[in-house]
């Protein structure tokens, strides 16, 4: 069984998913089927802002993310959510990777980038350094992930996502059952062993 994993690197909660969702998946014999999709284009347009945390939420969102992190056996650095660098450059090379079979060895670095160490996943110069510590032609691949066949296919991931109902992530499926969230794994794995 494949479950496809809607996700992006600029948000937390897809990092703590990532690094959790192949080993927590595989007890049920099912493999993730990794779909980059650019989270800012899923937003429903008809969604309003957020509404302004107060100070005692704020602490409870981050223990949040402490203890799902500890759970997953990831780490958060308490800089990353200072900033919120422009992740589609990242993305692109993500896409690139997986058709080079060179994914995992991009991806699981490129979220701790991002999450653990607080890096500017949007500088060329720190994507390069990923790129190549994934055995990958770093300028070839940047090339590739700027041009504009992998933004559009960026952009029809990210529709066809849309056209699936899909409005956050992570988000994974389980046939037509969609779930969530990092936290609705334990649904999705429920329906899974359901079907």
């Amino acid at each position: 069984m494949k479950l496809p994993l809607y996700f992006d690197y600029a948000c937390p909660w897809a990092y703590l998913g990532s690094a959790r969702a192949e080993a927590y998946f595989a007890v049920i014999g099912a493999t993730i089927d990794w779909k980059p999709v650019h989270l800012a284009t899923l937003k429903e347009p008809t969604a309003g802002k957020l509404p302004e945390m107060g100070e005692r939420k704020k602490r409870n969102y981050r223990n949040d993310l402490l203890h799902w992190a500890e759970l997953c056996g990831a780490e958060i650095s308490p800089e990353a959510g200072k900033a919120y660098p422009d992740t589609r450059l990242l993305l692109g090379c993500a896409l690139v990777a997986l058709d080079q079979g060179r994914f995992r060895e991009f991806h699981y670095p490129a979220y701790r980038a991002r999450w653990a160490e607080a890096r500017d996943v949007a500088d060329e110069g720190v994507v390069t350094g990923l790129l190549r510590g994934a055995g990958l032609d770093a300028e070839a691949t940047l090339a590739l992930a700027r041009s504009p066949e992998i933004a559009k296919r960026l952009e029809q991931e990210t529709q066809r996502a849309i056209d699936r109902g899909v409005f956050g992530v992570p988000t994974v499926f389980v046939g037509d059952e969609m779930f969530w969230g990092n936290d609705r794994f334990e649904l999705a794995k429920h329906y899974a062993l359901k079907g």
